[in-house]
């Protein structure tokens, strides 16, 4: 996939709208990226939930449609997610939207239900992101971005996993995927790279995908230094997806991504029955969009 307008097409020639869920739902840019979806015909009946009044006048004031969508009014923000966690484990709606609400609180609601969320003993997020930079002729995933702070290599085959899970949804085949280090020899000193070696070792005979590392994030991204540090594998800078070594790393990539180059962005938190977007006030309102429709394949 070179583009990530593709995902638009894709979604809409499957005809397959699913009905998000917003949980404090009165934020004005997010509204606007929900109500972009809606032209595009990609989701159905979005149920906005948090204050009533404050939704309502960004709708008026956008000059937004409110025939086509359900309005609960939660001022709490508890409340509101506890709603939100509901209405999805009861199938009224497809997947999650974080508004104005700490992560953490929906995240405790989510975790108040895990019996009814989570397959038994698989109690486990990641934020997987999808971006399209001007500089490469493919989109590339990563993660993790935002969740899980020092990841351990259990925990990182996880969210190997879950980036693999994104990248089938989006039709990308046999991904190659990078497990990066600052450097590509396994050393005592570095646990990333010792990481990296033994996820390798574990996949080495998977056919679904293509694993290497450790590697650098200069070798799996661009075949010219990959063929000047002579790398040797089946990843010449080609790597479909990212693993990062911890979130700084994660974090620090996504954030030069979005204010350093040209490129668009879509993220999402996977792991339980169904996704869930989670934003930040400081993304764009593209990226909202993206991480919708996003949302709304996976």
């Amino acid at each position: 996939m070179e583009k990530l307008s593709k995902l638009i097409l894709e979604i809409e020639e499957k005809k397959i709208k699913k009905v998000p869920v917003v949980v404090c739902a009165q934020e004005e840019e997010l509204i606007k990226a929900l109500f972009d979806t809606l032209k595009y015909d990609i989701i159905a009946s979005p149920i906005l939930i948090g204050d009533a009044e404050k939704i309502t006048e960004i709708l008026k004031k956008r000059e937004l449609e409110l025939s086509n969508l359900k309005i609960i009014d939660k001022k709490d923000m508890k409340e509101a997610s506890e709603l939100g966690v509901e209405l999805l484990i009861k199938g009224e709606g497809d997947f999650l939207i974080k508004g104005l609400v700490d992560t953490s609180i929906i995240l405790k609601a989510i975790l108040n239900r895990k019996d009814e969320i989570f397959e038994k003993g698989k109690i486990f997020f990641s934020h997987v992101t999808v971006s399209e930079i001007d500089s490469l002729d493919r989109v590339i995933i990563f993660g993790d971005a935002a969740m899980n702070i020092l990841p351990s290599k259990d925990e990182k085959i996880k969210i190997l996993e879950n980036c693999y899970h994104v990248a089938k949804k989006i039709g990308i085949d046999k991904p190659k995927i990078a497990i990066l280090a600052a450097k590509e020899k396994v050393s005592e000193k570095m646990q990333a790279t010792k990481d990296a070696a033994e996820i390798v070792e574990i996949f080495k005979e998977d056919n679904r995908f293509i694993v290497e590392g450790p590697l650098a994030l200069d070798n799996a991204i661009s075949k010219r230094a990959a063929k000047v540090k002579g790398i040797k594998g089946k990843i010449q800078g080609d790597a479909d997806i990212f693993i990062m070594p911890n979130i700084e790393a994660g974090n620090i990539f996504y954030k030069t991504l979005c204010y350093l180059t040209k490129s668009r962005n879509a993220g999402i938190l996977i792991g339980a029955k169904f996704p869930i977007v989670i934003t930040s006030r400081a993304d764009e309102e593209d990226t909202k969009f993206l991480s919708i429709i996003l949302a709304s394949i996976v």
